[in-house]
C-alpha cells in the first residue's frame, strides 16, 4: 500500500504498463512505422525494459490491432491502408453519433470547452503532437459520457488508430495546409456539438456527430490519397 492508502501495483504490472504506453506512443506517432518488423529482443533492448513486459505489451497491442504477429520471426507494425481508413471512418461514422445522442446532458461542459477550443493548427503553433493529443481527448470525451463504457472503449482503439491517419496524412503531405485553412470549420463543428450536448438535445448531438466525423472522413482521406492507394 502507498503514502495515499492505495494498492500499489505489482513492479512486473507496472513495467508492463510502461512497456505498453512506449510502444503504443511509439507506433501511434509513427516513430515505429508501419509494415516495420519488430522483436522482443529489440524493443527490450530499446527502451531498456525486460522481455516478458515487452512480450505482454505486444499482446496487448495485437489485440488491439496496432501490431501484427510473425510467427517464428516477432512482430509487424500494422500497415495503413485505404481499407484501414475506410474501416476506421466507417466504424467511427456509426459509434460517435450514437455516443453523442447518449451523452446529451450528461457531458462536463467546462472540460469539452476547453478541449473542444484547443486541437486546431495555426501557422504559429507547429505542435502537431498536442493537436493529435487534444483531438482525441475531445471524442472520448463524449464517449465516456455515453455511459455505455464498451462503445466508449471501442471509440477510444478507433481514435487511437485515427492519430496514425492524421499523422500520416495530414502531417506528412501538403494537405496540412488545407487543415490549417479549414480550422475555423472544424472549430465551429465542436462547438455546435458541444452547444447540443449541453442543451441535452440528443438528436440536434447525434447530427452534429455525424457532420464532424464526415468533414473528418473527407479531410484524412483526401490527404491519404495522394500517399496511399485508396479505394473509396
Amino acid at each position: 500500500m502507498n503514502e495515499e492508502g492505495n494498492f500499489a501495483l505489482p513492479p512486473r504490472r507496472r513495467l508492463t504498463d510502461e512497456a505498453y504506453d512506449l510502444i503504443k506512443n511509439d507506433v501511434i506517432l509513427c516513430r515505429l512505422k508501419p509494415g516495420a518488423e519488430v522483436t522482443e529482443a529489440g524493443l527490450a533492448n530499446h527502451y531498456g525494459l525486460g522481455l516478458a513486459p515487452i512480450r505482454s505489451a505486444l499482446s496487448r497491442l495485437s489485440q488491439e490491432g496496432l501490431v501484427n504477429t510473425i510467427p517464428r520471426r516477432g512482430y509487424i507494425v500494422a500497415p495503413v491502408s485505404g481499407r484501414t481508413a475506410n474501416d476506421v471512418f466507417d466504424l467511427r461514422m456509426l459509434l460517435e453519433p450514437a455516443a453523442a445522442y447518449a451523452a446529451a446532458g450528461r457531458v462536463d461542459e467546462k472540460a469539452l470547452r476547453t478541449l473542444g477550443a484547443g486541437p486546431f493548427l495555426r501557422d504559429d503553433t507547429p505542435d502537431d503532437l498536442q493537436f493529435l493529443k487534444n483531438n482525441r481527448d475531445f471524442h472520448v470525451e463524449i464517449a465516456r459520457a455515453s455511459g455505455n463504457e464498451r462503445m466508449a472503449r471501442v471509440i477510444e482503439s478507433l481514435l487511437d488508430e485515427m492519430q496514425r491517419l492524421l499523422h500520416i496524412g495530414l502531417f506528412s503531405s501538403q494537405d496540412r495546409q488545407r487543415l490549417l485553412l479549414d480550422h475555423e470549420l472544424q472549430r465551429q463543428q465542436h462547438e455546435e456539438l458541444i452547444d447540443a450536448l449541453v442543451a441535452g438535445d440528443a438528436k440536434a448531438s447525434e447530427n452534429a456527430a455525424l457532420r464532424h466525423v464526415r468533414h473528418s472522413r473527407e479531410l484524412v482521406m483526401n490527404a491519404l490519397g495522394s500517399i496511399l492507394s485508396v479505394t473509396l
